[in-house]
């Protein structure tokens, strides 16, 4: 029977590959979301300009409620294109723990090569996000505009069937970018299949590893979110262990 490593494990593992690397782990994680909310907050202005500017002229809520709609996909076609920096993290971490020479630049891999494939595995996941998770937002903003108490019930019943729906899923294709990185010959169906069946029957042992960064998380919060800028290179390297290991087990002990 294959023995994996338990959570703790991971966790100093992923602090000794760590040690001395910070620097350019923190920076990159940092120029990913500098990147990402840039362009979401442009495009969320731009969104709120055009409606009010449509309104006022028009008077009409209809309009302006359609073209809020068009901002909304052009934000998700947005978080697709954003979410190719995520293969760029996965490598720079993954060349990190295998000892390879990485740079800053890595972060704009998917930018460079594979760009189709990548597109294609950050599109499924940003559109499994969308499908479970929308619902829970739109009914809750249906309650802060009418603060009705039935909005509100329908919202955490979205909530809760919305997360009991995508969790799995999220577990079971999450591991995608390493399996590419790994397995480069692969397409992006095959990748998204293959790590489904690879994960069956570690779902749970990834999902109890990120459950253990709850307490660091709220204390990040607590710190006005500058906490995240160690934790969040903290937490990708650990994931970067669980696949690691994952591919990797440990011989089974002798009995």
């Amino acid at each position: 029977m294959k023995r994996y490593k338990e959570n703790y494990e991971l966790k100093n593992s992923a602090k000794d590959t760590l040690d001395g690397k910070y620097g350019g782990a923190v920076l990159i994680i940092f120029l990913s979301a500098l990147i990402s909310q840039t362009a979401r907050f442009f495009i969320s202005s731009i969104a709120v300009t055009t409606m009010n500017t449509v309104y006022y002229s028009t008077g009409s809520e209809s309009v302006s409620t359609a073209i809020s709609f068009v901002f909304d996909l052009i934000l998700l076609a947005a978080n697709v294109v954003l979410g190719v920096m995520n293969a760029g993290i996965t490598l720079y971490f993954l060349k990190i723990a295998c000892g390879q020479p990485y740079a800053v630049r890595d972060l704009f891999y998917g930018f460079r090569t594979d760009s189709s494939k990548i597109l294609t595995i950050e599109g499924a996941m940003v559109l499994c996000q969308t499908i479970f998770l929308w619902p829970c937002q739109y009914l809750a903003q249906q309650y802060l505009s009418t603060q009705d108490e039935k909005w509100l019930f329908y919202a955490l019943a979205a909530m809760l069937i919305g997360f009991c729906i995508y969790i799995p899923i999220s577990l079971g294709i999450g591991m995608s970018f390493y399996l590419m990185l790994d397995f480069p010959e692969y397409s992006a169906r095959e990748v998204l299949s293959i790590c489904w069946r690879l994960m069956k029957g570690q779902r749970g042992r990834l999902f109890f590893l990120e459950l253990s960064f709850l307490p660091l998380i709220l204390l990040c919060i607590l710190s006005f979110g500058i906490g995240f800028l160690w934790l969040n290179p903290y937490m990708q390297m650990t994931y970067t262990c669980f696949f690691l290991d994952l591919m990797n087990p440990r011989e089974p002990r002798q009995q």
